[in-house]
């Protein structure tokens, strides 16, 4: 996975489709309720391990308490693959995630990995494995292909009159899933918001009733390799993706599988 801090000044504007269908209802009580482990968690190749969170589930209607909801007393292993190479991880209280605490181990690239979780909930023995593998190296930003920096919101080109989309052009790397275009802005708030948008009217309603920041500061763009490793690739931040008169960092992001069905599916079952 390649990380770079880019920035664009910009605003933005974005559109929501909302979908409605018939009405109907769903039953949901205590007797669906089955304990389970809930992990998440990234590894970073060249990176130590961290940030692995390991909590549980909880019944509907329970009031949640922050202490239970991570499952300090787990046992938590990391094993590499094909070696069956087995590092323990250990429980950190101030973050509240678990992490190997010798920074000598580091990802590798193009390496598989099982995380193995033994727990108990609720006087309940269980346990969780999952097996990702690393992307290969290879992954590159562009820079001479890219288009980013200082720009004005919906910019256009003097010479030919055409809009000016930002995007950031990378190399390919093997053994990739997908990848992720994070679009962050650096100050976000309704005193810089772009309120200049062709959405209209249902924009400003949005905002003044009570829409929050957050809804607006973090976007992304995705794509799927395409056919050959070596061939040059772009993924273009459409001005709809930047809501405000800012500074913004973009990360490139080389996924595997667990990435990439994590990401498409996340919002409807979280």
């Amino acid at each position: 996975m390649f990380k770079r801090i880019v920035k664009i000044i910009a605003p933005a504007l974005a559109g929501l489709l909302i979908f409605a269908c018939g009405k109907t209802s769903v039953t949901i009580d205590e007797s669906t309720y089955e304990p389970k482990i809930v992990i998440y968690g990234f590894l970073y190749p060249q990176q130590p391990v961290t940030g692995i969170y390991v909590t549980r589930n909880f019944p509907i209607g329970r009031t949640i308490e922050k202490d239970e909801l991570a499952l300090a007393g787990a046992e938590v292993k990391l094993t590499a693959l094909p070696e069956e190479k087995i590092y323990l991880l250990t429980f950190n209280g101030d973050s509240g995630w678990f992490e190997y605490a010798d920074s000598s181990l580091h990802i590798d690239y193009g390496r598989s990995y099982r995380l193995d979780v033994k727990a108990v909930i609720d006087g309940k023995p269980l346990q969780a494995s999952s097996v990702t593998t690393v992307p290969d190296k290879g992954l590159e930003i562009l820079d001479n292909l890219s288009v980013y920096g200082d720009l004005y919101y919906r910019q256009h080109n003097p010479e030919n009159g055409q809009l000016v989309t930002p995007s950031v052009a990378y190399k390919q790397s093997p053994n990739t899933a997908f990848y992720l275009l994070s679009i962050s802005a650096l100050k976000a708030g309704f005193d810089n918001f772009i309120y200049e948008n062709p959405l209209g009217h249902d924009l400003h309603k949005m905002v003044d009733n009570g829409a929050k920041v957050e809804n607006f500061q973090y976007r992304a763009r995705w794509t799927r390799p395409q056919e050959g490793n070596a061939c040059t690739c772009a993924i273009e931040v459409n001005w709809f993706a930047i809501w405000f008169y800012s500074r913004y960092r973009l990360v490139l992001y080389a996924g595997d599988d667990n990435f990439y069905h994590y990401y498409m599916t996340h919002g409807n079952v979280m």
